[in-house]
């Protein structure tokens, strides 16, 4: 994935909304080759202006699933297993928080597919201006210009969370006591919250930025040199059993096997 994708910084206008943009463009004459995605628990839609992209999730082997035009991911909780053809041409969204259900009105508990094909056409109809334009920075320009158009204030109850960012990502504080504390709310009331406008809990967060942070801290690192027993008291796991419990739950793969993966350049994990 590094090879061939670019990173682009959102218009500061849409920072609750996008953590950024990200171009895949792979070289006609290039070789397929088979990428890896750590989970991360928000909202991506993908425009694909070449050829299908086939996926799987955790361990299951690639070509289940395809992306055609148009896919909607999320909540990405398992590691995300993708083929990358010659040719292919990608502009990825991955929204954050809120931003996901006011680019669609959806609410969390009613994302199945017949509520994301009431919404076909106008996503239809961004694909066809995407694809019109001739390079990555004139789609980001004119779908920056669209969302500001189009993506209507957050609820006024979500002011909490996107006014907490900060605290939303920090393994070592309870979100749901800062929040209420801040705010003079019940700690019922603001996980309820998340699940009403995120569509996960503040538990499963506090567990997922957990293993992320253990995967931040692997890159680069030779196998033989990661003390993962460390790792457990570090980020304060109960044993290194717990700990690759949520390498399996998260990646579907052992640790050992995760880091295989990340030594062979192809494994990306997901930035803010």
């Amino acid at each position: 994935m590094a090879a061939f994708g670019s990173r682009y910084e959102t218009d500061a206008r849409l920072a609750g909304v996008l953590s950024h943009f990200y171009v895949i463009s792979v070289p006609e004459n290039a070789s397929p080759g088979e990428q890896h995605l750590s989970p991360n628990l928000e909202m991506m839609v993908v425009f694909n202006f070449g050829p299908p992209v086939s996926f799987s999730f955790a361990d299951a082997a690639i070509g289940g699933h395809a992306i055609d035009r148009i896919g909607i991911l999320g909540p990405l909780r398992k590691m995300m297993n993708y083929a990358l053809p010659p040719g292919a041409d990608l502009l990825i969204l991955p929204f954050i928080l809120d931003g996901f259900y006011r680019f669609l009105p959806l609410s969390p508990d009613k994302l199945e597919e017949t509520g994301v094909q009431a919404h076909t056409q106008r996503l239809e109809d961004i694909w066809q201006m995407l694809a019109a334009l001739p390079e990555p920075g004139k789609r980001i320009a004119a779908l920056t210009d669209y969302l500001l158009l189009h993506i209507p204030q957050s609820e006024a109850a979500t002011q909490p969370m996107l006014d907490n960012v900060a605290a939303l990502h920090d393994p070592l504080l309870n979100p749901v006591k800062v929040i209420a504390d801040r705010y003079g709310l019940s700690e019922r009331t603001v996980q309820l919250r998340f699940r009403k406008y995120v569509g996960y809990s503040p538990k499963e967060l506090l567990r997922f930025l957990r293993f992320k942070q253990v995967l931040s801290s692997l890159p680069g690192q030779p196998k033989a040199k990661i003390n993962w027993l460390e790792l457990v008291v570090q980020y304060g796991y109960h044993d290194q059993s717990h700990l690759i419990k949520d390498f399996k739950y998260y990646t579907g793969i052992s640790p050992q096997q995760f880091q295989q993966l990340h030594e062979a350049g192809n494994f990306c994990v997901g930035r803010d």
